[in-house]
């Protein structure tokens, strides 16, 4: 459930700032915007690496997770018995829209728990790289536009 929240808010924060994104891009001149993206691409790691990586990391982590609460399950039980996300989370997350909370309902609270992790791991990772992505494009941005204002302050001192 906290995770649903985390990303959710995530996907909301990267909305403002794509739009800031693009409106910082597209005050570039087509030269600047040339370097840019020689920038991003000899210097930066491509998002989808980015965003592999990230999700690689949040299901290594989930798989460490379930195999400790099952682990220790089968050693308290001595079963393995892997029911439904909406078994095992009580909390749910609802729009308060009928479709919209059916959809969320056949799409993930009753998919099995590896499944539903998996599904929030996606949500993680996609919302983390798409922030992280504009943020980083942002900054970059930003230090060109000064590399470049000192180069123009530099050729007027000079000329």
């Amino acid at each position: 459930m906290v995770f649903h929240i985390i990303g959710m808010w995530l996907l909301a924060a990267a909305i403002p700032l794509w739009i800031y994104r693009w409106f910082v891009y597209s005050k570039l001149n087509s030269r600047e915007r040339l370097i840019f993206k020689r920038l991003l691409k000899h210097r930066y790691e491509n998002a989808f690496a980015f965003g592999a990586r990230i999700f690689g990391f949040l299901v290594a982590l989930a798989v460490a997770v379930i195999l400790l609460v099952y682990g220790l399950r089968f050693l308290k039980h001595g079963s393995l018995q892997i029911g439904a996300y909406r078994d095992t989370m009580r909390n749910r997350l609802y729009s308060g829209v009928d479709p919209v909370d059916h959809a969320l309902d056949a799409f993930h609270y009753d998919q099995l728990l590896p499944v539903a992790i998996l599904t929030t791991c996606v949500l993680l990772s996609v919302a983390f790289t798409l922030v992280a992505t504009a943020i980083r494009d942002i900054i970059v941005v930003r230090r060109l536009n000064k590399k470049v204002d000192g180069m123009h302050s530099r050729q007027e001192v000079a000329g």
